[in-house]
């Protein structure tokens, strides 16, 4: 039986999480349960699945990371919150099931230098690095030769520069696919969140950007692709349902029988690739920027995008700002290499400063 420890139970991923230990109830156990601010969802929670420890408001997150009892850790709150109880449970040797895109974008060569040192698992969870993640136990890491993101056409594809930059908050709440929070469905209609799951998969798989590729495939059959140097292309399809991917993370190194997802129907299906719209979208491109300029500017590139959203929202600023916004700010930072986690959560500040102080000048 498998003892797990769910930070941020109460949010998209971690009720969906519960569903699953919910359908294996002899395989795991829950150790401890975190919500940031639904008491009542956790408090039912707490009910059924008796957790020997608790937190509500963010509190006592390394606490219930580093549980003596607990295996394995799915990190699964939003932002920030995430970065300081994962380094703690990598540092107390527990495996890492991870979906907090932050931890990695922020402090990718942190987070990864203390998951060698004390030699545990990081087991992704997002829909792309987990494909990837999969794909590549068909081979070893000198046989990569790339590895390919996928990406949705989106709802805004056909869209001139002129009509993009008259998109309202509510024109993006329309996604088709992904049920997702406020932030992440704005950056992924800005392309931003594909950008950060680039700087992810660098720090996941140790790939240079070079060896990283975006492609579109507006079916959302197939989730991402591993092209080896032989030529062989290896890819992960399945259904649109993140239960699957956080099935696999639970049970890794291991599969379970599936009994609350579907199999994926492939007869009659209609499968095509399309390059990335890098031109279109700006945003597209920044992550591959961050990447090349190392130490501190991915966690500015996310300071930046938190303050340019935010904007966003308040109609301060336009769509098509919100990329350009964030390019001025990495533009104008310092790089530190090699940064410790105090440059890190700085640098992050200094990125939503910089682009606030843009934003008031209006970009001068």
């Amino acid at each position: 039986m498998k003892k797990i420890a769910i930070l941020g139970s109460t949010g998209y991923i971690g009720r969906q999480a519960l569903e699953v230990v919910r359908a294996y109830p002899n395989d795991f156990k829950i150790i401890g349960l975190s919500a940031n601010k639904n008491k009542k969802l956790l408090e039912e929670q707490i009910k059924e699945f008796k957790p020997l420890t608790t937190s509500i408001g963010g509190k006592n997150l390394e606490k219930i990371a580093t549980h003596p009892d607990v295996d394995l850790v799915l990190v699964a709150v939003v932002g920030l919150a995430g970065l300081k109880p994962t380094l703690a449970a990598i540092k107390a040797r527990k495996n890492i099931a991870l979906t907090t895109k932050e931890v990695l974008v922020l402090a990718g060569e942190l987070v990864m230098n203390e998951v060698k040192k004390n030699k545990i698992n990081i087991i992704p969870v997002d829909s792309e690095h987990s494909a990837i993640f999969q794909c590549l136990k068909t081979g070893r890491k000198k046989e990569i030769k790339k590895i390919i993101l996928t990406m949705g056409k989106g709802q805004f594809a056909n869209m001139s520069q002129k009509e993009l930059a008259k998109i309202t908050l509510r024109d993006i709440y329309k996604h088709p696919t992904w049920i997702m929070g406020n932030k992440i469905t704005i950056d992924s209609a800005t392309c931003l969140n594909k950008s950060f799951e680039v700087i992810e998969a660098k720090w996941l798989f140790d790939l240079s950007s070079e060896a990283i590729e975006i492609m579109v495939h507006p079916e959302y059959l197939c989730h991402s692709l591993v092209e080896f140097i032989d030529g062989s292309n290896v890819a992960e399809f399945g259904t649109q349902d993140m239960r699957r991917y956080i099935q696999y993370a639970l049970f890794y190194p291991n599969r379970k029988q599936a009994v609350i997802t579907n199999s994926l129907n492939l007869f009659n299906k209609t499968i095509t690739f399309e390059p990335p719209p890098f031109e279109k979208f700006p945003g597209l491109e920044l992550g591959f920027d961050a990447i090349r300029a190392g130490g501190t500017m991915p966690a500015v590139m996310h300071g930046a995008d938190d303050t340019a959203v935010e904007e966003f929202i308040k109609e301060k600023i336009k769509f098509t700002d919100i990329a350009r916004v964030i390019k001025i700010t990495m533009s104008d930072h310092q790089v530190i290499k090699k940064p410790d986690l105090e440059e890190i959560l700085k640098a992050n500040e200094w990125g939503k400063i910089r682009a606030k102080k843009l934003i008031e000048k209006k970009f001068i």
